[in-house]
This record gives structure tokens, C-alpha cells and sequence, in this order.
């Protein structure tokens, strides 16, 4: 789901996105709103189920996911050092706010963790 990023303004807007994959079936939804500096909140939660392996015993299984997810996204160069509040975000640089890609990234970074059964 790609939402021009231009079109987003600082009234929330509303989003829903069913992400299935080999390794889990989530979904997420939440807000998109453009803040005052120009990063674009994405306040979200993600609610479903990821293939885990166990780091202790190597046995896979299923982990309910119900988790809050608040990303900063820019359309262009965010520059950190002049603003230190915000060091974590997301770039993109064709006008658009890829929404699956940045959930599938997220999900990726979360399957990578340390799981214990």
C-alpha cells in the first residue's frame, strides 16, 4: 500500500494493511499525521501470529504478535544533526509512503530477535 506523501496532512488518517507471508500473518493499522517539522507519525499496532525459532532449544513456533509501532517516515533527506529528537526515520525519495515495505522491514527486524518459547 503506497500513500502519496503529499496528500497526508496533520489530521490523522486512517489505515488498515493484512500482511501475509510464509512466516506470519499480521495486520496492522493505526494513523498516519504529518508533524510540524515535516515527518510524516505512523502510530500504529500490529496483531497476528510469526514462525519463531526457539534461541534455547531450536524448535520453531508460533508467537502472538500484538504489539504498538510508532515510525517517523520523510519524504527526502531527514538531516539528524539538526534535529536530535528524531534519529530513527525512515527515508523515501519518489513521493510515496510505502506502507507494506515498512511493515515487512519491521516484521523481518522482529523475526531476527532473540525468542524463547
Amino acid at each position: 500500500m503506497k500513500i502519496e506523501a503529499r496528500k497526508i496532512t496533520s489530521n490523522p488518517r486512517k489505515f488498515s494493511l493484512d500482511l501475509i507471508g510464509d512466516n506470519y500473518k499480521i495486520n496492522a493499522k493505526g494513523n498516519l499525521s504529518k508533524l510540524s517539522n515535516g515527518l510524516i507519525k505512523i502510530d500504529s499496532t500490529i496483531t497476528g501470529e510469526m514462525d519463531c525459532v526457539c534461541d534455547i532449544s531450536g524448535d520453531d513456533f508460533k508467537k502472538s504478535i500484538n504489539d504498538d509501532v510508532i515510525l517517523f517516515v520523510k519524504d527526502g533527506i531527514w538531516d539528524s544533526h539538526k534535529n536530535r529528537d528524531y534519529f530513527d526515520v525512515v527515508e523515501f525519495f519518489d513521493g510515496y509512503i510505502d506502507l507494506e515495505f515498512i511493515f515487512r522491514s519491521e516484521l523481518e527486524s522482529m523475526q531476527l530477535d532473540y525468542h524463547i518459547k
